[in-house]
C-alpha cells in the first residue's frame, strides 16, 4: 500500500501534499441541450471535437463516444509519482497499434488558458483484440473516419483549467458564464478528494434539491471497489462513469476503472466504499 494511503473505517483515503481546502465541491448551475455531433476523420480528436462545437457556438460540452475507429491512440494511466509531489501521477505515454476501436469513450470540453482543453477516459480494443482503459491524449490520437457523438452542450457555465493547491495537479473546476440560469436543467460541479463518490453526489443533489437526474463524467478514485465483490487495490484508479443517476435522490453508478498496474474492471460501485483521489468532474442533468 502506498505510504500516502489510509484506511478509515471500510474506506481508503489518501493524502496530498498540499493544505486541505474547507469547501470540499464546486457548482454552478447551468443548462444543458443533446445533440449528436459530427466529428470529421483525419485529424486529431481535439481538433474533430473543437470543430464541431464551434458550429454550434460552444464552448463547454460533454461528449460520449461509443464504437469509434482510430487511427491511432496514445493514452496513459495512474502511477506512483517518483518525485513524491503529488499522491499519484501518470505513467510514460502509451500506444495501441491501430486499426484501435474505441468501445466507449466520455470527454469534457472545457478552456486553458483561454484556449480548448479536452480531458477524456476511455475503454479500446487494440488489432489484438485485447482491451485497455486510460486516459486518453485527444491531441495525439487520430480519428480514422466520420463518427457521431452524443454531446450535452452547456450553457451558463464551463470547465476551466487552475491549479490547486491541495492535489498539487492543475484540474477542470467550474465557472459561471455570466448570471446563474433561472430556467437551469443541470448542475455541472467537481469534487475534491476523500469523499464517497456516490454520498458526495446525493449530499450535493439534496442540496440542490434534486432528485431524479442523469449523471455524467469521470475521475480518480482511491482503488475502486465495485458491488460484485470486485476490488482494483491501486491507490490511484481512473474512472469514467458508464451510467449514473438519481432516483428518488439515491445515486447508483456504474463505472469503467484502471490502476496503476493496468488492470481494469467495470460494474456497479458499492456506496461508502470509493474515496475520490484527485478529482471528479461531473454533471447532473436531465
Amino acid at each position: 500500500m502506498n505510504s500516502a494511503v489510509r484506511n478509515f473505517g471500510t474506506m481508503r483515503r489518501t493524502e496530498h501534499p498540499g493544505p486541505r481546502a474547507d469547501r470540499r465541491h464546486q457548482a454552478m448551475p447551468c443548462r444543458v441541450s443533446q445533440c449528436c455531433l459530427t466529428l470529421h476523420g483525419g485529424q486529431t480528436l481535439h481538433n474533430a471535437v473543437v470543430t464541431a462545437l464551434k458550429k454550434h457556438g460552444a464552448r463547454a460540452a460533454f461528449l460520449e463516444l461509443t464504437e469509434v475507429e482510430l487511427a491511432s491512440l496514445r493514452y496513459v494511466i495512474p502511477a506512483d509519482d517518483e518525485s513524491g509531489e503529488h499522491a499519484a501521477w501518470y505513467s510514460t505515454t502509451r500506444e495501441i497499434t491501430p486499426p484501435v476501436r474505441l468501445l466507449r469513450a466520455g470527454l469534457h470540453v472545457g478552456q486553458r488558458d483561454g484556449e480548448p482543453f479536452l480531458h477524456c477516459h476511455g475503454v479500446w480494443e487494440g488489432a489484438d483484440g485485447s482491451l485497455a482503459m486510460g486516459h486518453l491524449l485527444p491531441t495525439e490520437s487520430l480519428l480514422a473516419g466520420d463518427v457521431e457523438a452524443t454531446c450535452l452542450i452547456i450553457e451558463d457555465a464551463l470547465l476551466d483549467v487552475v491549479h490547486d493547491t491541495e492535489t498539487r495537479f492543475s484540474l477542470f473546476s467550474p465557472r459561471q458564464e455570466g448570471s446563474p440560469p433561472k430556467d437551469a436543467n443541470a448542475l455541472l460541479f467537481t469534487l475534491r478528494p476523500n469523499q464517497d463518490l456516490s454520498e458526495a453526489v446525493e449530499a450535493l443533489a439534496d442540496h440542490y434539491g434534486l432528485t431524479e437526474a442523469k449523471l455524467s463524467g469521470l475521475g480518480s478514485l482511491v482503488g475502486t471497489v465495485f458491488a460484485d465483490g470486485k476490488i482494483l487495490n491501486s491507490h490511484a484508479t481512473e474512472m469514467l462513469i458508464l451510467e449514473g443517476g438519481l432516483e428518488g435522490g439515491k445515486a447508483t453508478i456504474r463505472i469503467a476503472s484502471v490502476g496503476i498496474d493496468g488492470v481494469h474492471h467495470q460494474g456497479k460501485l458499492s456506496p461508502g466504499n470509493n474515496a475520490i483521489c484527485v478529482t471528479a468532474e461531473l454533471i447532473l442533468h436531465e
